[in-house]
């Protein structure tokens, strides 16, 4: 599917707004079935979320710079294009915005996504464009998504659109209901699925009143126009598709190689059906002519010439005695040429049996490594890539078996490649490791991207141990605590990962020392309040209202005790 593109975006923990959870999870999973179930490679994929990791320099944090800068850069015009975005968005002065993770309600043009600008940059980038939104509206005034309907009319764009209210948001804690339903259509649709029969789905899947767990979640509202609302959104898979009747079948036996490694289990020896038996087919000879000729094997006797049993003269004893032995000899030879023959025949026959057997066999092998590739694991495609190998070299299929072999191989590099964009380095490591040997450039790539993954790895638990530890020292309303676990904090580097959410638990641990400064300071304690503000950092959000604040409590302090 080279002629794919897919954005998938959620953001849960906003700077400025209240957590929306579950969005992350929402991307995760469309992003998942596009790489792992439709098979398209992770390089045509792109997972925007708070803590996604970046594939390469360029950052993956889905604040506006950023989702702007990945929009931009697509040069080439692909034919189909997915855009999902789960996420806060509002109307402001007449025009609908989405807000990415740093966004402000109070300078919305200037850290915003206006739709308007979003459609248009997307539109100019996909001939066929699929938009999806799943909003909720911080303000909660009713006026976000019209304007957004509206444009995807005029502009003949597909929209599927969604707001969600607050009470639904608040129940939903694991992931979007809505992008439950939308990967239960892909899954059974495939490439099939149309807006026609999704819109279908949806009034079936999510009408309130078989929602009992999820009361106020509204159906998705689906815009298209009607040239293409029967057209498939996914383009065709050119993945072949097996005959089951053609796979029920060999009665030879699949050995089973004792090598497990860390993805995939152990199976025992598989005994397949026997072989349907098939006519002769003499184009699959060794080189050995079979065409039917009018020379018929005969015996040595009826290859001897007719003698006449009576003479009209008596030749001479020794005359008669050679003639006889020539004729010995003459039909000797007849003989065992027609011998030869028809042995030679009967061993081409023999052979071209085998070879065809031989054939089938390795075909069956071949097919049978592609019926486990029905779930895209890695484990799966190392199972195919045994299987394969027992085809050996110089019989039938066996270039076709290497062929494969590569295939699968860069699949599972694929799969683990994936997996690592996520953030899931212990589930790329596991896959990393059963890319074979086979082909030396693969293998010596998947090294590569193992020894990067494990140290990655490893900092991913170092740093989730340091976070940790921050959030231990932490005991409520103690200032000093808050500051102690910021300082620790502050540890983890911009490169890091872990580094963002470090970031966000720092402004979070700022206001709290902030709000308790306010609390003092209400009570009328404003030395303690001043002492308390003090411990804000310098470099946070809050720092300068903690500056204001302490300026006013140290004047008033001053008014005082004059």
């Amino acid at each position: 599917m080279n002629n794919f593109r897919a954005i998938c975006i959620g953001i849960e923990d906003y700077l400025h707004y209240q957590p929306l959870n579950g969005s992350e999870n929402s991307a995760q999973a469309l992003y998942r079935y596009f790489f792992e179930e439709a098979n398209i490679p992770s390089h045509q994929l792109l997972l925007l979320t708070d803590t996604s990791p970046s594939p390469g320099k360029r950052s993956t944090y889905p604040n506006r710079d950023n989702i702007l800068q990945w929009i931009n850069d697509s040069p080439i015009k692909v034919e189909y294009c997915w855009f999902f975005f789960q996420g806060y968005g509002i109307n402001y002065q007449g025009e609908d915005y989405l807000l990415p993770i740093d966004s402000n309600l109070n300078t919305i043009p200037q850290t915003a996504i206006k739709v308007r600008s979003l459609f248009e940059k997307l539109q100019n980038s996909s001939q066929n464009l699929l938009i999806i939104l799943d909003l909720q509206n911080p303000l909660k005034d009713g006026k976000l998504g019209q304007i957004t309907l509206d444009l995807a009319q005029k502009k003949n764009i597909s929209l599927i659109f969604s707001c969600r209210s607050h009470v639904y948001q608040s129940i939903s804690a694991e992931k979007s209901i809505f992008i439950t339903a939308l990967t239960e259509a892909l899954r059974y649709y495939s490439h099939h699925l149309t807006l026609h029969k999704l819109d279908a789905y949806f009034k079936e899947r999510l009408n309130p009143s078989h929602q009992k767990d999820f009361p106020a979640i509204a159906l998705p509202i689906i815009i298209s126009p009607e040239t293409i609302r029967h057209q498939p959104l996914l383009p065709a898979s050119k993945k072949p598709i097996l005959d089951n009747q053609e796979n029920q079948a060999l009665s030879f036996k699949i050995q089973q190689k004792p090598h497990q490694s860390p993805d995939q289990k152990p199976t025992s020896t598989l005994i397949l059906p026997k072989i349907p038996s098939t006519p002769f087919k003499p184009q699959l000879s060794l080189n050995i002519p079979l065409t039917q000729t009018n020379i018929k094997p005969s015996s040595p006797a009826a290859s001897l010439p007719s003698v006449s049993s009576t003479a009209t003269t008596t030749p001479e004893p020794s005359k008669k005695s050679s003639l006889g032995k020539y004729w010995l000899w003459i039909g000797g030879i007849l003989a065992t040429t027609a011998v030869v023959w028809w042995m030679s025949l009967k061993i081409g026959q023999h052979l071209n049996a085998i070879n065809y057997q031989k054939i089938q066999e390795n075909q069956q092998i071949l097919d049978y490594g592609k019926i486990s590739l029905s779930v895209q694991q890695a484990s799966q495609f190392n199972q195919a890539i045994s299987y394969a190998r027992q085809i050996q070299p110089h019989t039938a299929l066996y270039q076709q078996a290497q062929v494969k072999i590569n295939q699968w191989s860069q699949m599972i590099l694929d799969i683990a490649q994936g997996r690592a964009i996520i953030g899931d380095f212990q589930g790329a490591i596991a896959a990393i490791k059963l890319v074979p040997p086979d082909n030396q450039q693969l293998y010596n790539l998947a090294q590569q991207s193992l020894k990067e993954w494990q140290t990655l790895s490893q900092q991913q638990h170092d740093n989730q141990v340091l976070i940790e530890a921050a959030l231990s020292l932490i005991e409520p309303n103690q200032a000093s605590s808050y500051n102690r676990a910021i300082r620790l904090l502050k540890h983890l580097e911009k490169k890091e990962l872990g580094y963002h959410h470090a970031q966000k638990l720092i402004e979070q641990l700022s206001k709290n020392i902030y709000q308790l400064a306010q609390t003092r300071a209400q009570q009328g304690q404003l030395t303690l309040a001043i002492e308390t503000i003090e411990l804000v950092p310098n470099d946070t959000q809050v720092y300068s209202m903690a500056q204001e604040a302490k300026i006013n409590w140290q004047q008033h302090l001053n008014r005082t005790s004059n």
